[in-house]
């Protein structure tokens, strides 16, 4: 008898990565914040499905079952990445052209202040999701960004739908409190150049 189409998926590596390629780096890119490492945590996740393809039972969609190795190596990757030291942002090379502007800002459309901010606030975002310990992280990934829902997502973080709702709610109230300073800080900003 012929394997199922979801079992044969992660037995064959070309339909492995058609079928759930996209969302496995999806899912690594947001938890690591890193193209890089989120490559390096999808290639490690399908190595691992097609290796151990035998053991999943296939008693529901593979997707949750996927999501559970993805989030594992995408943990490892991001306690290995966070014992690193930073990198500054003044000690990477900046190309710039003639008359001084840097290389690769191709959108006119808009003020190149509210780019910069733009580019800043969603900066910022990113940076305060991935100062949340890693339960808390993976709450808001899997649930605010990825849109699992909730019974799903508290079954891949092996918690029961109020444990999952309780930390994704102090998540929440982090991410809040961290936005807030900046709101501030960048409206405290805005006021300092108005008057200036």
């Amino acid at each position: 008898m012929p394997p199922d189409p979801p079992i044969r998926a992660l037995l064959d590596p070309e339909l492995l990565l058609e079928r759930y390629g996209e969302r496995i780096y999806r899912l690594a890119r947001r938890m690591t914040n890193s193209d890089a490492d989120a490559e390096d945590a999808m290639q490690n996740t399908l190595i691992k499905i097609l290796r151990k393809a035998d053991t999943y039972r296939g008693d529901s969609d593979p997707m949750g079952w996927i999501y559970r190795i993805t989030l594992n190596e995408a943990r490892e990757i991001h306690r290995r990445r966070s014992r690193r030291p930073a990198v500054s942002l003044d000690q990477l090379p900046i190309e710039f052209d003639e008359s001084g502007h840097a290389l690769g800002v191709r959108d006119h459309e808009r003020r190149p202040d509210r780019a910069a901010m733009a580019t800043e606030i969603d900066e910022r975002i990113r940076a305060a999701i991935d100062e949340l310990p890693d339960g808390y992280r993976e709450a808001v990934v899997l649930h605010d960004i990825e849109g699992v829902p909730y019974a799903e997502a508290a079954d891949l973080l092996e918690l029961t739908l109020g444990g999952f709702k309780t930390r994704l709610h102090r998540a929440r109230l982090h991410l809040r409190s961290r936005l807030d300073a900046l709101w501030s800080e960048m409206t405290a900003d805005g006021a300092r150049t108005e008057d200036a």
